[in-house]
């Protein structure tokens, strides 16, 4: 990690990668990040908690997410479909009704891609690479204390680019608490200059 990144984001960063091990993850993405901030002590970590982003819920949904038990529906904004009048309970009991109840799981790997895709374990102490997505993720909090004024990306910043990442897990894991990104975003810079 270069010199961009204070203390606290270091220890964000670090505490991902630990994360990522734990899951036997090959890499660490953005809901690694998104764990970090949230179990970290600093003001942006507490705004997460206090919005339902504890790091069980994380975990949680994380773990969810990536063992195909998520289906179709879980992405979908329930409230701004039935102010259409679709019921979304209805559309699932339905589809499942018509076509069995495993129609709105996704697809499985096929045997033979399936060895590719398998979960391996790595020594704790080996340096998992960081993904595309992350880098991203980094790259703009980077931004984020630039345009704060910020010479060094604190943990403020690093909290602010992994709650409004686009892409990947987290928009998702952060429906799931109902509220939205910019929303936490606010929250995160408010917290940060009353703390500052």
């Amino acid at each position: 990690m270069n010199r961009a990144f204070d203390d606290g984001a270091r220890r964000i960063v670090g505490r991902a990668q630990q994360q990522a091990h734990a899951l036997g993850h090959r890499g660490i993405g953005c809901e690694h990040l998104l764990f970090a901030v949230a179990e970290s002590p600093d003001p942006a970590g507490a705004v997460l908690r206090e919005h339902g982003l504890t790091p069980a819920h994380v975990t949680a949904q994380t773990r969810r997410l990536l063992s195909g038990t998520a289906t179709l529906f879980d992405s979908l904004d329930g409230d701004a479909l039935a102010t259409l009048g679709i019921d979304l309970q209805i559309v699932r009991q339905t589809v499942e009704a018509t076509f069995g109840p495993e129609a709105l799981r996704p697809a499985r790997l096929s045997p033979r891609r399936r060895w590719y895709h398998r979960r391996r374990p790595r020594r704790p102490g080996r340096h998992l690479p960081v993904t595309g997505r992350a880098q991203r993720c980094l790259d703009a909090a980077v931004h984020e204390a630039k345009r704060a004024g910020s010479t060094a990306v604190d943990a403020t910043a690093l909290a602010v680019a992994v709650v409004t990442a686009d892409g990947g897990l987290v928009p998702r894991i952060v429906h799931t608490t109902g509220v939205p990104a910019e929303a936490l975003r606010t929250a995160i810079l408010r917290r940060a200059r009353r703390a500052g």
